[in-house]
């Protein structure tokens, strides 16, 4: 039997060829063009700049920079970062047990692990760490400052702390870190299993099925919350056995789509259901990212669970390492995630740049739709919406002024340094009438600095700038609004407040024990699981 193939079908497929095959061989001259115009650039520059060249550093600086181009999570690793690497990845590096976060140019301590290196050092929340080992860390990058902290278990180093106005000298060293998953479980309101996960490490899908059997074992569970509040990831092999927890095994979690990507590229659970019917509220926030997005996403577009919380961080990037010559690595993004639904959890557009140079965000118009199971409308490109919304500020816009001002985390950490060895007691009204004046004083200055920034940045002339310096902003006025809202709800913010100072005085699980009582969002998700008519309602479309 003769086939015979329409020479039309033949012309597209040769066309498609030659194409195809011309757009290769146009990017291998491409690529071999400019290493050219690199080597010779960088032959030149050792060769005949003015000054001493330490070539080692001025590769890795043009590394840096390009791979900066390209996104946050692609890295390239020295010998000595890959080593410090790869023990991260086996689980068998030395750190601090810490989270710092930038401010006023320097690391500041806002996270402490009970038992490690800086809490067994007496170093604090809200400490500035100004210099390791003599160099100076203003304006250093996290990652820069990780790479210093980090090393094998039983090395030191030296480290210069500013506490209130205060230098202090510190030698720490460095232990192995090895963490739990998670970090709470408990029973809540007698019939509703709590599960709190850090982190998405190695056997965090074991803790969680052996806390969940646990509480089996006390009594008939009414409902599961799983807390991924501030859970920035971890591995998505564990994420993907959390979900076969609630779903049962061979269920589409995620799907990983890359030019070339290596390993499975559908991930489905390999693990029967532990707990297939029984109502699951989902906790998020916007810290919550990458394998926190796939658990909640895939469980929110197979209408398994509820989610609550805020819209999560939108990491959808899958990275792998890759090994280069000298015992150097590349951290490389090679794909993204893409929820059973088929939605991108992604957010930033790293390809494509601002006039200001910063990755761009799909407007809430340019956002395609997709469907859950059971036909709800789910959107792509902006992390994970929740189901219902929980305001993390109760509604309270000076809740949120002195958040994100760092006023209640500056109040705290003074209460703490002035007596760290007492008991946690609630705080008084003693105490909150000291809290309004230093909100108030805190405010005004920040209010200050804000109005300068903003009228220099109005007009660049000089002489404007300098005309305008010394506005002042109707001090009186502002203080007496402060003091009223920060009266009128008193009640709030001293719940918020109490929460503060249990984080420094409490142990991680006494502070679940007591904080669980008065958490609104975890209140709002029980009371979601409890009320069977509207948890079924909010499944459907």
């Amino acid at each position: 039997m003769v086939i015979r193939v329409p020479k039309w079908l033949l012309l597209c497929v040769s066309a498609l060829f030659l194409s195809q095959g011309n757009k290769v061989i146009d990017n291998l001259f491409e690529f071999s063009k400019n290493i050219e115009i690199f080597t010779s650039l960088y032959k030149e520059l050792g060769s005949n700049y003015v000054d001493e060249i330490e070539p080692g550093q001025l590769m890795k600086t043009g590394i840096d920079a390009m791979l900066k181009s390209l996104d946050p999570y692609t890295n390239f690793f020295s010998e000595y970062q890959a080593e410090e690497a790869l023990m991260e990845r086996q689980g068998q590096y030395g750190g601090v047990g810490c989270r710092i976060t930038l401010r006023n140019h320097f690391p500041t301590v806002d996270h402490i692990e009970e038992g490690y290196a800086f809490d067994m050092a007496d170093v604090r929340l809200g400490d500035q760490i100004t210099t390791i080992n003599g160099l100076n860390l203003k304006d250093k990058s996290t990652d820069e400052l990780l790479t210093l902290v980090r090393g094998a278990p039983n090395t030191r180093f030296q480290l210069t702390l500013l506490r209130n106005g205060k230098t202090l000298e510190k030698t720490i060293t460095r232990m192995a870190i090895k963490t739990t998953s998670v970090s709470y479980s408990g029973l809540y309101q007698g019939n509703i299993a709590y599960v709190k996960l850090e982190e998405f490490e190695q056997n965090a899908s074991e803790e969680i099925e052996t806390s969940l059997k646990k509480m089996m074992e006390k009594t008939t569970l009414q409902g599961v919350i799983l807390d991924l509040r501030d859970n920035g990831g971890g591995l998505l092999a564990e994420a993907v056995k959390i979900v076969g927890l609630f779903v049962g095994e061979n269920k589409s979690v995620v799907t990983l789509k890359g030019k070339n990507v290596t390993g499975p590229k559908n991930w489905f659970t390999p693990n029967t259901a532990l707990l297939p019917n029984t109502p699951l509220v989902v906790l998020i926030n916007e810290r919550s990212a990458s394998a926190s997005e796939v658990v909640s996403g895939s469980l929110q577009d197979m209408d398994r669970a509820v989610i609550m919380g805020q819209t999560s961080f939108g990491k959808g990037l899958v990275q792998n390492y890759v090994s280069l010559p000298y015992r150097t690595q590349m951290k490389l993004t090679t794909a993204k995630y893409y929820t059973p639904s088929g939605r991108c959890i992604q957010r930033l557009n790293y390809s494509d740049r601002g006039a200001d140079g910063q990755a761009t965000v799909l407007s809430q118009e340019k956002k395609r739709a997709f469907t859950t199971q059971n036909g709800r409308k789910v959107y792509e490109g902006g992390g994970i919406d929740p189901d219902k919304y929980l305001d993390p500020y109760q509604g309270l816009s000076i809740y949120k002024w002195l958040e994100k001002e760092h006023i209640l985390f500056d109040w705290a950490n003074d209460q703490y340094n002035a007596k760290p060895d007492t008991l946690f007691s609630p705080v008084t009204d003693a105490q909150y009438a000291q809290f309004v004046n230093f909100a108030i004083q805190k405010s005004q200055s920040a209010m200050q600095l804000k109005w300068q920034k903003a009228l220099a940045s109005m007009n660049a002339d000089t002489t404007f700038v300098k005309k305008t310096a010394g506005f002042q902003l109707n001090q009186s006025q502002l203080q007496s609004t402060l003091k009223a809202e920060l009266t009128n709800n008193k009640t709030a913010l001293l719940q918020v407040l109490n929460r503060e100072l249990m984080e420094r005085k409490l142990k991680k699980v006494d502070f679940f024990k007591t904080w669980l009582e008065f958490d609104p969002e975890t209140k709002e998700a029980a009371a979601m699981l409890l009320n069977t008519a509207t948890y079924q309602k909010m499944l459907k479309p």
